[in-house]
């Protein structure tokens, strides 16, 4: 009689154990999941603003372009280092050779000549450092170096680069800290609660029984979404959050520019925002437009492959050319603007399947000459956008 109502006794302990761990579980998700939103609507959420222009036809301020494709997506990347490349090359500083390779067997992968004409024509900490790291350290008049080369010594300043976007956007009190330094507090705080849950979770497990893994899955879930959500845990000042909606607005006007403009009388728009396009991802739909309304290439890139016509498209086969060669930068399909062309879908775009030979014969016809699809100024950007790719990686 005593045993069975110590066995009775155990039983009800042991069933009372499960509940309080099944209670648990379900606690620690629902309690988990709404304070993780509680804590990204006070920490991470940027300060609400008034509201702005729809779009904004010319920058809002004069921070480098680099920087502010930083600004919009928080994160530091290949786009706005190529970006900042151009605004060095727009202000002067260097000039960009696309160098043909020999006619030999085989092909041949194009490249590109960076020439420093003025070291002194930096307009910010970042250009600087970027043009320093892409000459070791040695910006001197008349230096050159080839894109291809330039990957080892980009590399090793990776970090330098990373953190003068960052800084930027600091130096501006946009943000009261860096966005990265942000991102890796709450990523390795999350990281720790993780480990530590699964560690007391064996424990309680080995000290009890089976059913104490139930609050600690849902403390691993938890924890796994905290670090998802660390991304989204770098918080602008109110300045900043006003800045970045104007830049947004900007963005907006260059994401549909042929709606806002005549491109034909508008050429040039092409360079004048050609670095923005590219720090906020669009170049692929900015090229592609600006070929077809017969553009002139930038006067800081020399191109043999650009003709007599110095188009960056030129033709209707170059405009086709130009949006289908993107790799790095951007990558998948293109679709093209209505700039006064046929609706296209590429890339079955109803021609006949020629050969190379008869499309380069049809290009030379119509007056503008088939570059080498790796060739010319979009290749230039998918080159750059291979080269500065290690800053992608954000830990």
């Amino acid at each position: 009689m005593v045993i069975a109502q110590t066995s009775g006794d155990t039983s009800t302990a042991t069933d009372l154990l499960h509940l309080v761990f099944i209670v648990g579980m379900a606690g620690l998700l629902v309690g988990g999941v709404v304070a993780l939103l509680v804590l990204w609507y006070v920490r991470g959420r940027d300060p609400a603003i008034d509201a702005v222009a729809e779009y904004i036809t010319e920058p809002p301020d004069d921070l480098p372009p680099g920087a502010a494709g930083t600004l919009l997506d928080e994160h530091a990347d290949h786009h706005d280092v190529v970006a900042t490349l151009l605004g060095l090359a727009r202000h002067g500083a260097i000039r960009i050779h696309e160098i043909q390779p020999k006619a030999r067997r085989g092909r041949q992968q194009v490249d590109y000549e960076l020439e420093i004409v003025d070291p002194a024509a930096t307009e910010s900490r970042l250009e600087q450092d970027l043009l320093a790291a892409l000459f070791d350290g040695r910006p001197e008049p008349g230096r050159t170096a080839r894109l291809r080369d330039v990957k080892g010594r980009f590399d090793s300043q990776e970090k330098q680069i990373k953190a003068d976007l960052y800084q930027e956007l600091v130096d501006r009190n946009y943000f009261t800290k860096s966005p990265e330094i942000t991102r890796r507090k709450w990523r390795a705080l999350s990281w720790f609660g993780l480990v530590a849950s699964i560690v007391v979770g064996l424990v309680v497990t080995a000290l009890t029984d089976a059913f104490a893994l139930l609050p600690t899955f849902a403390a691993v879930v938890v924890w796994i979404v905290m670090i998802r959500m660390s991304k989204s845990m770098p918080q602008k000042t109110r300045h900043g959050a006003e800045s970045a909606a104007r830049w947004r607005a900007f963005r907006t006007y260059l994401q549909s520019i042929e709606r806002y403009e005549n491109l034909s009388e508008a050429r040039a728009l092409f360079d004048r925002y050609l670095s923005y396009a590219v720090a906020f991802g669009m170049e692929k739909r900015w090229m592609a437009a600006f070929a077809a309304a017969g553009a002139s290439k930038p006067g800081w890139f020399d191109s043999p492959s650009a003709g007599d016509g110095d188009d960056i498209g030129g033709t209707f086969l170059d405009t086709m050319q130009t949006a289908w060669i993107f790799g790095h930068i951007g990558g998948g399909g293109v679709d093209l603007p209505n700039v006064g062309m046929p609706n296209v879908d590429m890339p079955n775009i109803g021609m006949p399947n020629l050969g190379d030979a008869d499309l380069q014969g049809m290009a030379g016809a119509l007056g503008g000459g088939l570059q080498d699809m790796s060739g010319g100024l979009a290749g230039l950007l998918d080159s750059a956008g291979g080269i500065f790719d290690s800053i992608d990686f954000d830990i």
